[in-house]
């Protein structure tokens, strides 16, 4: 290893490995390369503007799929009328899983992953040749080509080892989102932006937490970005999305939806006026469009119902992405890149009057979303009842598995426990349950260990529900004089409904609680 290091220490180059974002050893970090170090040390001046005279924006990777969509999204930006704004952006579309496929080539002794490596820079090269001119583009056609030098560099590592770390990784994948953005923000200094970039490495610090997960260090994210401002006031900032460093400075990522979460912490921060995620669709619908035909958009969503809809499948936001801008009662409203006439819809503590709203369904029950591929585990057995510990032995043993419990049932008598979680993982629970609990089904006290499989769940998700008489029990009529053998779980705030049928029905129960509950 320590020749491998040796090798990097030969190739990195100043203008793109920080000694505090470089994920090798010590080595390699003590050379002397650029730092920008000292954005940690300045003074925190508490007199840095925030609140309502900033404002978020989010565009993903679809969004600057291509030069014209990075120019669209220059024009939005340029037209709003905020004081201050921050621009959260992704990597362009497909480069993420690019820079995925380049270390997977590498740790496989694929040799192909020079050429791919090539694509990556040509791809990049000619997004910047049709968006720039002049000193704009000659910088950063100076800085991708040491960027893919440097890249090539940590690749032939990882060819050489067969192996990346993870924080290795995170290094080679973040730098789709550093070309996006440095691209963004020539072209809105080039429309006469005063706009400054930055890398959020230097700024987010979050420390993992299990699971695919990290939390944010906010004490000391808010810290580092009051120093930042100090040393670069600014009235425009575009930010890289998806990417934040460890409190070691160690580069990792955000996880699944971390471009969203980059600009929901971000709004917490600045306290914005408002978080705007732009998509590809007009808004949050009140079920899936694709299984029911007269799903409308919504115009508003309360944090709660959007964590529950979120959760419950629906194409809202990752619950987590919600959980920053709450705390702020910050806004989140979700638009339509390509369709700025849509005024997308709103996510916020309290939700509009009913009387200010033209649309029915702004009622009782706002949506309906679906987790499909489920399987039904029941664990039944009279030796159950009023004895400690069972279900802690259960759900420990899916822990184990690691399988994901997504909702939980028991019985008021307790000799029973039902829980579902994904179909691809049912075989594997089902049989560390049967080998964890072999005694007691011989014995008697556990009478099975059952799996129903093509399972889908049905939430109803409002959050006057749970203070309105009535509206399960003509959820339910309704449901019922369509298919039989539901099972339910109430909540406050939502219900789920189970429908233990094939896979294929499952629309048409969308589409009978859609009609139901909401018209």
């Amino acid at each position: 290893m320590d020749g491998l290091c040796n090798l990097l220490r030969t190739t990195f180059t100043a203008a793109s490995c920080r000694p505090s974002l470089c994920p090798l050893s010590s080595t390699v970090r003590s050379l002397p390369l650029r730092s920008d170090n000292s954005i940690h040390e300045a003074p925190v001046n508490s007199s840095i503007a925030k609140g309502g005279t900033w404002s978020i924006h989010k565009f993903g990777g679809t969004c600057v799929g291509t030069a014209q969509r990075i120019q669209n999204i220059a024009d939005i930006v340029m037209e709003d009328s905020s004081e201050r704004k921050m621009v959260v952006v992704s990597a362009m579309a497909k480069v993420t899983n690019m820079m995925y496929d380049l270390i997977d080539r590498a740790q496989s002794r694929d040799d192909s992953y020079e050429l791919a490596l090539d694509a990556v820079f040509e791809k990049h090269k000619l997004t910047a040749i049709d968006l720039l001119d002049g000193d704009e583009l000659a910088s950063f056609l100076s800085t991708l080509s040491l960027d893919i030098n440097n890249l090539k560099a940590m690749l032939r590592t990882i060819y050489i080892a067969r192996h990346a770390t993870e924080s290795f990784s995170d290094f080679v994948v973040g730098y789709g989102e550093l070309w996006s953005t440095q691209i963004l923000s020539s072209v809105l200094r080039k429309g006469g932006i005063d706009c400054n970039w930055v890398d959020t490495r230097d700024i987010l610090i979050v420390t993992p937490a299990g699971s695919n997960q990290v939390d944010p260090d906010y004490a000391e994210s808010e810290k580092r970005l009051k120093n930042w401002l100090l040393q670069n006031p600014s009235k425009a900032i575009v930010a890289t999305g998806f990417i934040a460093s460890t409190p070691q400075n160690i580069p990792t990522t955000l996880k699944k939806d971390g471009s969203d979460f980059s600009a929901a912490i971000m709004g917490a921060l600045f306290r914005a006026q408002q978080v705007t995620i732009w998509t590809d669709v007009d808004g949050v619908y009140s079920a899936d469009p694709r299984k029911v035909s007269e799903a409308v958009i919504l115009n508003t969503l309360s944090y709660q119902e959007a964590w529950e809809m979120s959760y419950f499948g629906a194409n809202v936001l990752h619950p987590r992405t919600i959980i920053p801008v709450m705390r702020y009662d910050i806004p989140i409203v979700i638009r339509n890149v390509f369709n700025l006439f849509a005024p997308g819809t709103k996510i916020c503590r309290l939700p509009v009057s009913e009387k200010e709203e033209k649309q029915k369904l702004e009622t009782y029950v706002k949506g309906f979303a679906t987790i499909d591929n489920v399987a039904l585990v029941n664990v039944e057995g009279t030796g159950m009842a009023g004895v400690p510990g069972t279900a802690s032995a259960i759900f420990g043993v899916v822990k184990d598995v690691g399988a994901n419990v997504i909702m939980i049932f028991q019985a008021s008598s307790e000799h029973s426990v039902c829980f579902d979680v994904p179909d691809k993982e049912v075989k594997a629970v089902a049989k560390a349950l049967e080998t964890r609990f072999g005694q007691a089904l011989g014995a008697g006290r556990l009478s099975q260990v059952a799996v129903i499989p093509n399972y889908s769940i049905l939430a109803a998700v409002g959050q006057k529900m749970a203070s309105t008489p009535g509206v399960s029990a003509t959820l339910f009529s309704d449901l019922a004089m369509e298919v039989l053998g539901l099972t339910c779980d109430v909540q406050v705030g939502q219900a789920g409904i189970g429908d233990p049928t094939q896979r294929e029905a499952h629309p048409e129960l969308v589409g009978y609680g859609h009609g139901g509950g909401i018209q």
